[in-house]
């Protein structure tokens, strides 16, 4: 069992609260995932030679830790740890899901490339980045928050000064809704960050598509010729409405690559496709 490389543990309850055990007995471990392992109250994993984790934290202990100097992608959910510490240089691919992200700051991660982060507000998580310079891919996605809980506006403009290099972004359902408020509020200056933008997926929550197209055409406006934009809509969206998109993107010589998908619960399919 010392050699072992693949460990899986799922929904079990361990007598081992600070992992160490498991640290000791499978030192050589490759790929190892947590779900729903309850028992735990400081658990801190290390393993040197360890590169992917995946790793749901069923209670909320009051901290996590993760010295792995080999890893190199990281799935962590978890509630709110008093303190949080990954220190994984080689880190290029994160998917991160907090409940609550007060108190937290995060260190720069050298080598990160692919970065998702799911939060019920976003930008108290998305501004304990300081500077995110090496990533390429952001995906966002928020969740269902308490009605008790400050409404803090999440803004494209901040998103591309604190990941200045995308090339890739992918909004999940309600995040585009929230970044239009802000938009409404105060604009869209378009920095830098987004001329670099490559491709764009976002999920639309809404079937009146002709209400979200003042925000949505500024957006194109500030891109490139090769820019491509994905949309997911609702299936029962009004096809009519949504080729509005592309006919008032026609009035400019630069038009970009279109995908527009349907989505309803659970599904995706394909629906239209424009060029």
């Amino acid at each position: 069992m010392n050699s072992l490389k693949y460990l899986t543990l799922e929904f079990i309850r361990l007598d081992d609260e600070d992992l160490s055990e498991l640290n000791n007995n499978f030192p050589h471990l490759e790929v190892l995932n947590l779900i729903g392992v309850g028992g735990l109250n400081e658990p801190k994993i290390r393993l040197l030679h360890l590169k992917t984790c995946k790793w749901t934290v069923s209670n909320a202990p009051v901290s996590l830790c993760i010295y792995a100097p080999s890893l190199s992608k990281l799935e962590l959910k978890c509630v709110k740890p008093k303190f949080l510490i990954i220190e994984t240089p080689m880190l290029s691919d994160f998917h991160f899901c907090l409940e609550d992200a007060s108190g937290l700051q995060v260190d720069e991660f050298p080598c990160l490339r692919k970065l998702h982060l799911h939060f019920p507000c976003l930008h108290s998580l998305i501004t304990t980045f300081s500077s995110a310079r090496t990533i390429k891919e952001l995906t966002l996605d928020t969740m269902q928050r308490a009605e008790s809980v400050e409404s803090v506006k999440f803004c494209l403009d901040t998103v591309f000064e604190i990941f200045p290099n995308l090339c890739f972004l992918k909004l999940g359902p309600g995040v585009l809704s929230e970044a239009e408020t802000c938009y409404q509020a105060e604009g869209l200056e378009g920095r830098m960050g987004m001329r670099d933008l490559k491709k764009n997926h976002s999920s639309l929550k809404t079937n009146k598509i002709e209400l979200k197209l003042p925000f949505i055409i500024p957006i194109l406006e500030k891109c490139t010729d090769s820019f491509d934009m994905a949309l997911l809509l609702y299936q029962n969206a009004d096809s009519d409405v949504t080729g509005g998109i592309m006919s008032k993107r026609a009035i400019n010589q630069r038009r970009p690559r279109w995908r527009w998908e349907l989505w309803k619960q659970g599904s995706r399919e394909a629906w239209a496709k424009g060029n």
